[in-house]
């Protein structure tokens, strides 16, 4: 799930904000320093960026295939997020 969406209860001081589920995009996002906020309910999870120009350059990057990372840390974020995940 990718969207773009105006949410004011993220207390992000931003109400625009770029939800995902994804958690591998979410991952590479967090590779290149973009904060994120866990959105959790019982049968779903989302990652909340605050919408910026840098945010969705790198999100096409990744999409299209063109982005690039340190494998180590698009390793390492992975597995930090699976962590965040099951014990949040």
């Amino acid at each position: 799930m990718y969207e773009c969406t105006n949410n004011q209860n993220t207390n992000m001081n931003n109400p625009i904000n770029y939800v995902t589920s994804d958690l591998y995009l979410t991952a590479y996002l967090k590779t290149k320093g973009h904060k994120f906020k866990l959105e959790k309910t019982k049968v779903k999870s989302n990652f909340v960026f605050i919408s910026s120009p840098d945010v969705l350059n790198d999100v096409d990057a990744y999409l299209s295939e063109t982005g690039e990372c340190e494998p180590l840390s698009y390793t390492n974020a992975i597995k930090n997020l699976k962590n965040y995940l099951y014990n949040k």
